[in-house]
């Protein structure tokens, strides 16, 4: 099945009208290339790189905070952190892709940027837990939220046929910077200190903010008589749309657990301090050629069958994880892993972009987004849960695995 047949397979999905081509100004196809357009895949990766890179990464801040300045809370607890973090990068998705399809993007780059970068500089300062919760976990997620789905939605206005290796390459940033910042921490904190540490992070990722509030632009104008932001008409009665989103919700609430706590199973199993730490770094690299192998293949396959592939097979490396305790078997596992969440977030939101009208991409976007956080939210906490209560993996792995 290639894109043309995952295209009519959701043909229920409401089609532009005449009201809407009344509504909204007339525009010629996406322009597939370019310059500009091609700039702003650049801009967008480079958020993802810094922003989606950091969040990917919770892995590394879980163990050194159950190590460290947080050693008397419960992993559970600590995961409530990163678990918001997730949760909130999609949770505003409802919000924030309404409004992209207003007209209001570059307002709500500019004050998300700034959100963020607030936070980044406001968690060196934090000693209690409270305080991490609110600035890495509230203030950094609802920036993060508020940025990532209109930057998603935005490819939309500049590409139609290269739309799947276009989301493809600018997901793959969130790999890159999963790879990056793991070293990174480890680098800088043992030299110059956790709060110094976090403010170079601070000055890092504010140089791809400037980038990106310079590059991105919408290409679609705004809609003069735009829908009530609760109205569903059209996407809520698609079997399609909710099958699918309902599907990948599922897979959200199982596919942080192994990142959450690779680490820290590292470190139970006696794979030394440091090559545990670089460990979500390695697995967070291996996803990058793996966005970009099914995003080129999406093509000619359809992202709706290479995504079922690429969660069918993760259930297994799963359940692998969870259950392994040899060391070089752990790290193969965990590696396969990579590379099947990798393929499986380079393709995801495809299917949705595909399900409708390029004027409509942020509120169909922005819905599957809002649920999905759901899944991001509970996910990694009740693993804790699991965790704490089975001192072991095991049945961490049968439920993530189930979930998937």
């Amino acid at each position: 099945m290639n894109t043309e047949s995952d295209k009519a397979e959701v043909s229920t999905i409401a089609q532009p009208t005449a009201h809407s081509e009344d509504s909204i100004e007339a525009l010629s196809a996406p322009p597939d290339g370019g310059i500009q357009a091609w700039l702003i895949v650049a801009a967008i990766f480079g958020i993802n790189v810094v922003q989606g890179g950091y969040l990917v990464a919770w892995g590394t801040f879980q163990a050194f905070y159950q190590n460290s300045l947080l050693r008397d809370k419960s992993p559970s607890t600590i995961a409530w952190i990163g678990s918001i973090q997730y949760a909130l990068d999609g949770a505003p998705g409802l919000f924030s892709g309404r409004l992209l399809d207003a007209g209001y993007f570059r307002t709500t780059l500019i004050a998300s940027s700034i959100a963020a970068t607030i936070a980044n500089f406001t968690i060196p300062e934090c000693s209690q837990y409270y305080q991490f919760f609110l600035s890495q976990s509230i203030l950094y997620g609802l920036g993060s939220g508020f940025l990532y789905t209109p930057c998603l939605g935005l490819i939309s206005h500049w590409f139609d046929k290269k739309r799947p290796i276009v989301f493809a390459i600018v997901t793959a940033g969130n790999g890159v910077g999963g790879a990056i910042y793991p070293v990174m921490f480890r680098r800088l904190e043992s030299t110059i200190g956790f709060p110094w540490t976090m403010r170079v992070i601070a000055f890092y990722q504010t140089v791809f903010f400037l980038f990106g509030c310079v590059v991105l632009r919408p290409r679609v104008k705004k809609a003069q008589n735009m829908p009530r932001l609760f109205d569903f008409h059209g996407v809520l009665r698609s079997p399609s749309y909710i099958s699918y989103v309902f599907a990948t919700f599922l897979a959200f609430m199982a596919l942080f657990t192994p990142l959450t706590f690779m680490t820290v199973k590292a470190e139970r199993i006696g794979i030394s301090s440091d090559l545990s730490f670089y460990l979500v770094a390695i697995v967070n690299a291996t996803t990058v050629p793996a966005r970009l192998i099914f995003g080129s293949l999406a093509r000619r396959y359809g992202a709706l069958n290479l995504t079922f592939v690429a969660t069918s097979s993760s259930v297994a490396f799963i359940l692998a994880w969870a259950f392994v305790t040899n060391a070089s078997t752990y790290i193969a596992m965990s590696i396969c892993y990579g590379v099947l969440s990798g393929a499986f977030l380079g393709i995801f939101l495809v299917p949705v972009a595909q399900m409708g009208d390029v004027h409509d991409t942020g509120r169909r976007t922005g819905i599957q987004m809002t649920v999905l956080s759901i899944g991001a939210l509970i996910g990694p906490p009740i693993s804790g849960a699991i965790q704490d209560r089975d001192n072991g993996f095991s049945m961490v792995g049968v439920y993530a695995g189930g979930s998937f």
